[in-house]
């Protein structure tokens, strides 16, 4: 639970998650929830959230300086041999 890859936003339900350490307990308190190690303790509804955006929300203030803007061109040429 140390990435924001599963990440959702719980609309509705509770979901036990000791070992989310990729979200910090504000954004728990937001709603947000790493499924990899959540727990659900009732039926859940979630809604599926932008892996930049969680991954900004928690880690953004800390390593970067603003979002990163994709540069299409350069993954292109990087995937170029497949």
């Amino acid at each position: 639970g140390c990435c924001t890859s599963c990440a959702v936003r719980i609309k509705s339900g509770q979901i036990r998650q000791p070992e989310a350490l990729g979200i910090s307990a504000d954004l728990r308190e937001q709603g947000y929830a790493l499924l990899c190690v959540g727990y659900p303790s009732s039926d859940l509804e979630v809604e599926t959230q932008d892996e930049d955006e969680v991954y900004w929300l928690q880690f953004g203030r800390y390593f970067a300086r603003g979002p990163v803007d994709r540069d299409d061109y350069a993954l292109e040429l990087a995937m170029g041999d497949e």
